[in-house]
């Protein structure tokens, strides 16, 4: 079966969704109201044509002016008149009820100004539903424009105006005859907004289902993010931890021998605990293990700015501004207060694909979950995600997660319930031992290694980070069978009188 001819829009991002482009010859009707981006997305489809693919295009206008596009053009470092001085581009400003009259016509100026710069693509803006002078039906007027265009053989996007924010009322009969359709729309999120776009359908070739986000960015133009949940590669689904074999060395003395020697190569391991337990200690102490060793560490801070780990790195002896500097750590810090999933992943993606780290730590996951909300579902996906990502890549991660409760745990990553999807989860606390908090660590799970859920003490000491205590040879306390204790799933255990402990059978 022959590869379909597609049609690169060239715009970031939305090649990847539509899966390398558009059929050529395509009705491409680009629905949404105003301010969703529509005349944006119609120009750009027609300068990167001009620009990268050497495909001349028409701009049909009906109520901005050229000027005004022009001047809006060159925001995104789009120059439409050099392109115009060189052959490349017509822009044609006119009616409505004349574009109609044009397209319908084999002779027409319109069809010739086209063909006679070689037009590849066109973008008409301001599309509304056609109609006949006399009545009749819009569906039949769309379908006589579409064989007008098709007659030239030119790819065209319609921007089509909608009064309606609801999809569904929305709906209009030139959808039906149009080949593909791209729905923009724009939604209040909290205080924010966000910009989502979606393949509604496409004959001849397959998509992405499903809305994704994108910006309209000065200097670049329309950025596309595909949706965090959507499927990538075959490899990425498939992407494992298989070494049994090696190790990566914790850095933190004393947790190696408890952890086996250390974690798989691309296993995930979740750190969590109280705040002020240890957990970014912890994190600081993994990226310069890997920095001793050259190894290149990615490290994504949510909670804190780059200056402030640097100086939290200072404090406990490590050196992080000087790893930087040799390439070896890349320290990536975004705001959270209006994160756009999304965005976020594929610039988590970017960065991993040019850096080509082999550790990577996030601090913390927390951070993530009150971003996104309450849903629980989304936090999953994304989290999903990002282990997929690190495992095809065979990155070994850590990431942090802040349990809200202090003295004992209910669940260890609370509503969010995804410590199933990783490999290894070390639990950090504080026991009250007097008058003193004292750091403890348990290993509670470990894929594919015996597992000793033994409670060590921990000690962080200025200048030199957290160390695990080694235990005595001998017990402190003796041992003796759960039927000497009562209350052991109550996480309160007290222990039988001697008299009350029942004989064994």
């Amino acid at each position: 079966m022959p590869e379909p001819d597609l049609v690169k829009t060239g715009i970031k991002g939305l090649d990847e969704v539509l899966f390398g482009g558009i059929p050529r010859g395509n009705i491409i009707l680009v629905a949404g109201t105003a301010g969703t981006g529509k005349t944006t997305l119609g120009v750009e489809f027609v300068y990167r044509g001009a620009r990268q693919f050497n495909e001349p295009g028409l701009i049909v206008l009906f109520e901005v002016a050229p000027d005004k596009v022009i001047r809006d053009a060159a925001l995104f470092g789009w120059n439409l008149r050099e392109l115009e001085r060189d052959g490349r581009l017509k822009m044609v400003f006119t009616t409505r009820e004349l574009f109609q009259q044009e397209l319908q016509r084999a002779d027409g100026q319109l069809l010739a100004e086209a063909a006679e710069i070689g037009a590849r693509r066109i973008f008409v803006d301001g599309l509304v539903r056609l109609s006949e002078p006399h009545g009749g039906d819009p569906r039949e007027v769309f379908h006589l424009l579409a064989e007008g265009l098709h007659r030239e053989n030119l790819t065209a996007m319609l921007a089509l105006e909608s009064a309606f924010a609801d999809t569904a009322a929305a709906r209009a009969p030139e959808e039906f005859v149009a080949d593909t359709i791209l729905r923009l729309s724009i939604e209040p999120a909290q205080r924010s907004v966000l910009r989502s776009f979606e393949v509604v359908k496409s004959r001849g070739h397959e998509y992405a289902l499903g809305r994704h986000s994108f910006r309209i960015v000065n200097g670049q133009g329309l950025e596309l993010y595909r949706r965090v949940q959507a499927p990538r590669s075959r490899q990425r689904e498939w992407g494992a931890a298989f070494d049994p074999t090696s190790r990566v060395a914790t850095g933190i003395p004393g947790l190696d021998e408890v952890v086996n020697g250390g974690y798989f190569v691309a296993s995930t391991t979740l750190v969590v605990g109280i705040s002020g337990a240890g957990k970014s200690v912890m994190a600081l102490q993994f990226i310069a293990e890997g920095a001793r060793r050259g190894e290149r560490s990615l490290m994504i801070t949510l909670d804190e700015p780059p200056a402030q780990v640097l100086r939290n790195a200072q404090s406990i002896g490590i050196d992080l501004q000087s790893a930087i500097d040799k390439g070896l750590v890349h320290l990536w810090y975004e705001p959270p207060q209006e994160i756009e999933i999304d965005r976020h992943f594929a610039q988590i993606e970017t960065i991993i694909e040019d850096f080509k780290p082999q550790r990577a730590v996030i601090d913390s996951l927390s951070t993530y979950g009150s971003s996104l909300g309450a849903a629980e579902r989304s936090f999953r996906d994304f989290f999903h995600a990002i282990v997929a990502l690190m495992k095809e890549h065979q990155i070994t991660a850590v990431y942090n997660h802040e349990n809200p409760e202090m003295l004992g745990m209910s669940s260890m990553m609370g509503e969010f319930k995804v410590s199933s999807l990783v490999d290894n989860v070390i639990l950090m606390n504080w026991v009250e031992l007097g008058d003193t908090f004292r750091h403890a660590l348990t290993v509670a799970k470990m894929r594919a290694m015996p597992t000793s859920r033994t409670t060590h003490e921990c000690e962080i000491v200025n200048g030199h980070g957290m160390k695990v205590l080694p235990r005595p040879v001998k017990a402190v306390l003796p041992v003796v069978p759960f039927a000497g204790y009562l209350g052991l799933i109550s996480r309160a255990p007290d222990r039988r009188p001697p008299q009350e402990v029942p004989e064994a059978p």
